[in-house]
């Protein structure tokens, strides 16, 4: 009985071992914008193992899909995928832009919501962090097009692949403006949002929304998101990336790194204030090492200057 029970965990051990070999295959054919095939290996994954992590994976790409059969197929999958999942991450997923204006989105909304509630404690201003999460998904929700273009924009010389991407930059920027007019009355209504009210993913938001308009709105703004940082209720990342940003607007140097720009197609930071101590400027403030962080987000290979 013993060597039966070892037997069966054996080819369970190897089914899941396939299934997480087949996901990496898919993330690998995804990165290259080949949905399809990608959605191929995290349905055969599926049918292996069933587990939550390959449904998840379904639903996102089935989403970038646009179709109406892929949205079904996506919130099907969606459903089981978060059954066990109490956080609030499918709420602020990009790849789910196309679900957000259908019906059934407010479910997944609500559901989510409740089971992060159930273990964390209340949210305490619920329509201000929902609105957040979908200004989220809006402001980043072409991204995984944009940057697959993007790549062979670099590849090509400087050129993008297909003037396919053109629309698709127009109505991510229609989505930027429409995010922001929308946060500006939410603002207005009910003030900077904190950690402690909206969660911290959806405080971030707001942060990313006006770091993503114009300077003026940057500089009206950005003493409320540095009150909510030194309370301790806004990310260092959003913090520093429009203090950063300002800075470099007004042509000073940097102090954390955080902002890129292109010279003969190679990016590279501009300039940063005192390089040899970013490190330690970013430490407390509460970020890791430049060098990593440059070499993760827009594979930089950075070191101080001798």
């Amino acid at each position: 009985m013993k060597s039966i029970i070892t037997f069966y965990l054996l080819i369970a051990l190897i089914q899941v071992t396939s299934g997480q070999g087949i996901l990496k295959e898919g993330d690998s054919l995804k990165d290259e914008g080949l949905l399809m095939p990608a959605l191929m290996k995290y349905a055969s994954t599926f049918v292996q193992t069933g587990s939550e992590e390959a449904s998840y994976k379904i639903a996102s790409t089935s989403a970038l899909l646009w179709t109406t059969k892929m949205r079904d197929t996506a919130f099907y999958f969606l459903n089981y995928a978060v059954k066990k999942d109490s956080t609030l991450k499918p709420l602020y997923e990009p790849q789910f832009l196309s679900l957000i204006d259908d019906p059934r989105w407010e479910k997944i909304e609500k559901d989510q919501i409740r089971k992060y509630e159930a273990k964390n404690g209340p949210i305490q201003n619920e329509p201000f962090a929902r609105e957040l999460f979908k200004m989220i998904i809006k402001d980043q929700g072409f991204m995984y097009t944009g940057n697959i273009e993007r790549r062979k924009y670099m590849q090509n010389g400087g050129y993008f692949s297909t003037p396919a991407i053109f629309p698709v930059l127009a109505m991510e920027e229609k989505n930027m403006q429409e995010n922001q007019k929308r946060l500006f009355k939410l603002l207005d209504k009910y003030g900077w949002p904190t950690a402690t009210e909206v969660t911290e993913y959806a405080a971030a938001g707001a942060a990313l929304i006006i770091n993503h308009s114009t300077y003026e709105v940057r500089l009206k703004y950005f003493p409320m998101l540095e009150e909510a940082f030194k309370k301790g209720e806004a990310q260092p990342l959003r913090y520093a990336k429009m203090r950063d940003r300002l800075l470099v607007e007004e042509g000073k140097k940097q102090l954390y790194g955080t902002q890129i720009k292109m010279e003969n197609l190679v990016r590279e930071p501009h300039p940063i204030e005192d390089p040899e101590q970013v490190d330690q400027r970013r430490a407390e403030i509460g970020l890791g090492p430049l060098a990593p962080y440059l070499k993760e987000r827009f594979d930089i290979d950075w070191q101080v200057s001798p």
